[in-house]
Order: structure tokens, then C-alpha cells, then sequence
């Protein structure tokens, strides 16, 4: 598509009711004056100045707006260029003639409007795409300095002989854990299975303490609160708790306001002095409420970064037995690394 930038911003600017209104008004009373200043609409047709003001109402302003430009143009035209035209006992001309400026003006709004969709279509595919690239550039580097840590630490934990095959399966819970980030197959999932399987890769001699109720929450917040705990880890590993081998997170889980909501406290202790950032980076878009997740508040004390999350649960929602069984082997998977190392 033809790149103009000014007209394209025109056309997908938000307008207010207001502007809206007045543009509509615009487009009926420019066109009849420029019909007035022709020829006092006394030659051809004298709809013919409407037709660019319905199509560019279209596009810019939208069919609603067209439609209501086209009946108001038709009255006008009809009542100021054609005073002989009766009110009421018109003739099968006069019929074929509404007719033919109505289906011009359906051809036109319906040409206008498919632009206009088109545009905004390739304008959300634009900014989708250049946030799937952030957000990809953004796991890279959290991927590699994740995967560097866990390097370090199972090279502290292990023998140089036992290295190349811990590292390895940590690699792969690594992988397996990412996979629940990124896929949401289930209708609901435990909330103790989405923590365990999140930071399963990142626990080391006890630095993580989990204690709640068997909950379970809709699919549309699996994965954002699987991204945020992913998010938070990550976080912990560069500069919170997790850097140091003296420092453990505790989550915990419980009921809040009601009997369909769930909160979820993350709280890091015996890491070093944290600091208020200066910045926020693009992780911090994974831990804001939204796309599933109802509240999240997030404190840079002193002594450790402190999360609260509350999201809503599924009550007596149950996964198949198929499916609990694929989640049971994949924890005893991930487990099995935690005793390795």
C-alpha cells in the first residue's frame, strides 16, 4: 500500500464526538457552497459535488458519519437546486434519481470504509509486529543471561565430570518451562504447577519456599502470570536475591475479596540492596495488570522486591486425567534437575 504518512495518521486519529460532528456538518455545507459558487447547481447533476464528501467522510470519519452526510447532501441538493421538485408527488424520474445517488453513495461509503479497515488493519499488524520483535530481542537477552547464570551455578554445584550432563538437563527444564510460558492449551491449571514449573529452573539449594491452597485459574491468566513470575526470576537472577547463593524467595498464594480471586505475593530476601530503578525496561510490561492479570503491584524495598499479584480463579474447574498426567511427568522431569544438581 502507497506510504502517506500525514493522510494515514488523519485517518486513524481518534476523534471526538464533537470534531466528528462539526467535520460532518463541514461535509455538507463545502460541497454546497462550492455548488453555489459554480453555478448555483443549474447545470448537470447537483449531487455531483457530494460524491467526494461522502467518500472522504468514509475514510476519515467513518460510514456513520458518510451515511448521515449522503441524507443530509440528498435534502439539501434536492430542496436548494430543484425548488420545482415537489415534496410529496414525485415522479419515476425523480425515484430513478434518489435511486442511482443511492447506490453511488452505498458504493462509495462501502469504498471508503474497506480502505479504512485495510489501513487499520496494516497499522495494528505494524505495531504488533514491532512489539513481537521487542519482545523477542528482550527473551534473547534474558534467555542468555538466565542460561549464563545457570551455567555459573551449576558449575558451583557440580563436579567438572557431572557438569556437561546437569547442565543439560537444566537446560532442558529451562526449555520446558518456557514452553508452559508460551503455550495455553488447558482450559485452567493449578497455580502451585504454573510457580513450579516457572522457577523450577532457577531453584538451587532451597532459594525458593512456595506455600498455598490448590487453586486453579482460567487459561486467559496461565500464561500472563507464568510471563510474570518468568519476568520476576529473571529479574532476581541479574540483581535481586537469586544473584548470590545467600539469598531464597518465598510465594505464596491465598484467597483475596472474594471467593474467585487469588493473591499472590512474591517476596525476595538476603540478596543485595536494591535500588529504585531509573528506567523501565521492557520486562516491566510483563508485570502490570492486564491480559489476564487483575492487580500487580511491584516494591523495590531495600531489603528485597516485593510483588503482589491478584488475578481471578476457576472454581472446580478439572483438567482431564490425560492432562494432569502429561503435568505430573513433566514436574517429576523438572524435579529430577533440582536433585541432580
Amino acid at each position: 500500500m502507497i506510504r502517506l504518512p500525514t493522510v494515514e495518521r488523519a485517518i486513524l486519529r481518534q476523534k471526538s464526538r464533537a470534531e466528528v460532528a462539526l467535520w460532518t456538518a463541514a461535509s455538507v455545507i463545502i460541497p454546497t457552497a462550492m455548488r453555489l459558487v459554480i453555478d448555483g447547481g443549474e447545470a448537470g447533476v447537483p449531487f455531483v459535488t457530494y460524491f467526494p464528501a461522502v467518500i472522504l467522510s468514509a475514510l476519515f470519519l467513518g460510514w456513520r458519519s458518510a451515511t448521515l452526510t449522503a441524507i443530509f447532501s440528498a435534502i439539501i441538493a434536492n430542496r436548494l437546486f430543484r425548488p420545482e421538485l415537489p415534496v410529496w408527488d414525485f415522479e419515476l424520474s425523480d425515484f430513478i434519481m434518489a435511486g442511482l445517488f443511492a447506490i453511488s453513495c452505498g458504493i462509495l461509503i462501502n469504498v471508503g470504509h474497506i480502505v479504512r479497515q485495510l489501513l487499520e488493519a496494516e497499522h495494528s499488524a505494524r505495531d504488533r509486529e514491532e512489539m513481537l520483535n521487542a519482545e523477542l530481542r528482550h527473551r534473547v537477552r534474558n534467555m542468555l543471561t538466565v542460561i549464563q547464570s545457570l551455567a555459573t551455578s551449576t558449575l558451583r554445584h557440580s563436579g567438572p565430570d557431572q557438569f556437561l550432563s546437569t547442565f543439560s538437563k537444566r537446560i532442558n527444564a529451562l526449555a520446558k518451562a518456557t514452553e508452559l510460558v508460551t503455550s495455553g492449551e488447558q482450559d485452567s491449571q493449578s497455580i502451585g504447577e504454573i510457580v513450579s514449573l516457572t522457577i523450577d529452573p532457577f531453584r538451587s539449594d532451597g532459594n525458593f519456599r512456595l506455600e498455598g491452597p490448590e487453586l486453579k485459574v482460567p487459561n486467559a491468566a496461565c500464561v500472563p502470570l507464568a510471563l510474570a513470575l518468568h519476568e520476576l526470576c529473571t529479574n532476581a537472577v541479574k540483581y535481586g536475591s537469586l544473584s548470590n547463593s545467600d539469598g531464597n524467595v518465598t510465594i505464596t498464594w491465598e484467597g483475596a475479596h472474594s471467593d474467585d480471586q487469588v493473591a499472590i505475593t512474591w517476596k525476595e530476601s538476603g540478596g543485595p540492596m536494591v535500588k529504585q530503578p531509573t528506567r523501565k525496561g521492557m520486562g516491566s510490561g510483563l508485570l502490570r495488570p492486564g491480559r489476564g492479570l487483575d492487580s500487580v503491584e511491584l516494591e523495590f524495598r531495600p531489603d528485597g522486591v516485593k510483588c503482589a499479584i491478584c488475578l481471578k480463579v476457576t472454581p472446580g474447574s478439572v483438567r482431564s486425567d490425560t492432562a494432569r498426567a502429561e503435568m505430573k511427568d513433566l514436574l517429576d522431569e523438572v524435579r529430577s534437575v533440582e536433585e541432580a544438581v
